[in-house]
């Protein structure tokens, strides 16, 4: 790790840039992204230094994390909930791979990732056919085992042959990001792996939150389908997991077949959620014709591998009725606050943000309600749909008294429910809700695992399409209100 620390000033802004582009250079990263990157990130972080006698002092930190560089830049200025507009940007056009905002530890922490060359490295498909359905089953013996990262190959090979370039979970097709992460521990699978190392089937994990997982990735070769193969994977992960001290298990089966919806089901999650319009349009070999027109659609299953501790969830009144309705079916021990009053809480919020160019959708996280609650994600939504988010999620701590109240307004800013996750990791239990540039979704492709996901599914996007129309249908009310002011007499 690199670290370098200088005035807030025009001085300390060069010479913080100047070591991010020597540091990009030693690490093989553009450099002049770099220098520009933590330019913008030094001249924000002076800008609001607004406070007499503040510690001006900037302080950057250079560190690799698998297959891109780090840079994050910390401050005491004016608190912040996510990246700027002008860092955004940068994110947009592919400069920058992703960026996020956040209060750490009493400061500023503004962190943005560049591509190292390994981050840009796809599988190889040459002397790899992608597959038919139908292909003549093998009888040839498989080893069930970890996968290890020097799998990641092969595994990017089996994805290759049952789906071509059109799998959904992008990354997989980049062994060095896989490997990278199973070496971190972000992520852990299970593989069957044929006579010649090649890679059968997978199933695996990915750490989400603290003590939490989303689970998937899973893939069969034609040609070994029907061995029960893919159920073997799926037990040795879920014991794996349990042994691993892993409290809850999340998967988030796509809205266009319901075979992911029902074994979700069937293994006792249950549903928590519908995130729409949640990725770029994706092709679903032997799903979809060709690639979907629009964005696609998950459902959010979630399962509790350990007993879950009681709790009250403090719900804004216009969630209520749907998160009721995603508890009344489960055996999660949670009960609904009472309170409607305004409970003492500090006068700002902790909200911090993240952006993911790739597939436009921008993460806010709201770790403490304040008295400011609608201001602040106001603020941080305004921001990240300048930035070209095309969904925004927001993650709240519902289990804090003052969200009730104080979140009460937050359809306003166009934001629905999206899901209830128990659990969450610093979170405690966590509302989502989503901001949808169109929220217009189209469900002629859903299809449901029971009508209990039906149901769910269809309020969700009622409540999506209405808070979309009731700021339609505000902002025309304030054009209309402007054009008769402008038709009053000046004088």
């Amino acid at each position: 790790m690199i670290s370098a620390s200088g005035p807030a000033d025009a001085i300390g802004v060069s010479a913080l840039a100047a070591v991010a582009r020597a540091s990009a250079q030693a690490y093989g990263a553009a450099t002049e992204a770099a220098g520009l990157a933590v330019q913008v990130l030094a001249e924000d972080a002076a800008s609001r230094m607004t406070v007499a006698g503040q510690n001006d002092v900037l302080d950057l930190t250079v560190d690799v994390d698998g297959t891109e560089l780090l840079l994050t830049l910390h401050d005491r200025g004016e608190p912040i909930s996510g990246p700027s507009a002008r860092l955004l940007v940068l994110v947009d056009h592919g400069f920058l791979t992703a960026a996020d905002g956040h209060i750490e530890e009493g400061r500023n922490a503004s962190v943005v990732r560049l591509a190292l060359p390994s981050h840009g490295r796809m599988v190889s498909n040459e002397g790899v056919e992608v597959l038919d359905e139908e292909a003549a089953l093998s009888s040839a013996p498989v080893t069930i085992r970890r996968l290890e990262p020097g799998d990641a190959p092969a595994l990017a090979r089996c994805i290759y042959r049952c789906y071509g370039w059109s799998y959904p979970m992008v990354n997989l097709y980049f062994p060095d990001r896989v490997a990278a992460a199973l070496e971190s521990g972000k992520r852990i699978g299970e593989v069957a792996v044929d006579p010649d190392g090649e890679v059968a089937a997978h199933w695996g994990a990915v750490y989400v939150a603290d003590g939490v997982v989303e689970t998937g990735g899973t893939v069969t070769d034609p040609r070994f389908r029907r061995r029960g193969i893919a159920n073997e994977l799926g037990e040795r992960l879920l014991q794996r997991l349990i042994d691993d001290g892993v409290r809850g298990r999340m998967r988030e089966p796509v809205l266009t077949h319901s075979a992911t919806q029902g074994i979700a089901l069937r293994e006792g999650a249950h549903l928590a959620g519908v995130y729409l319009n949640a990725v770029v349009p994706i092709q679903q070999v032997g799903i979809t014709d060709g690639m979907l027109e629009n964005r696609a659609s998950f459902t959010v299953m979630y399962g509790p591998l350990v007993p879950m501790e009681p709790a009250t969830l403090w719900v804004p009144p216009p969630y209520e009725a749907l998160v009721r309705t995603i508890v009344a079916p489960t055996d999660w021990p949670r009960e609904f606050g009472s309170a409607r009053a305004a409970q003492s809480c500090p006068d700002a919020s902790v909200v911090g943000s993240s952006y993911d160019a790739f597939n436009r959708v921008g993460i806010i996280e709201v770790f403490t309600v304040g008295d400011n609650l609608t201001d602040a994600v106001d603020d941080t939504v305004t921001q990240l749909r300048a930035g070209g988010a095309d969904v925004i999620r927001v993650h709240l701590p519902v289990n804090q008294p003052a969200l009730a109240s104080l979140g009460a307004g937050l359809p306003a800013l166009g934001l629905s429910f999206a899901g209830l996750l128990p659990d969450f990791g610093a979170f405690g239990d966590a509302l989502i809700l989503q901001w949808l540039r169109d929220p217009d979704v189209d469900t002629s492709i859903f299809v449901y695992a029971s009508d209990h996901v039906r149901d769910v599914a269809e309020a969700i996007v009622a409540q999506a399409r209405q808070v979309g129309e009731d700021g339609n249908m505000l902002r025309r009310r304030q054009a209309r209100r402007q054009r008769l002011f402008a038709a009053l007499p000046t004088a």
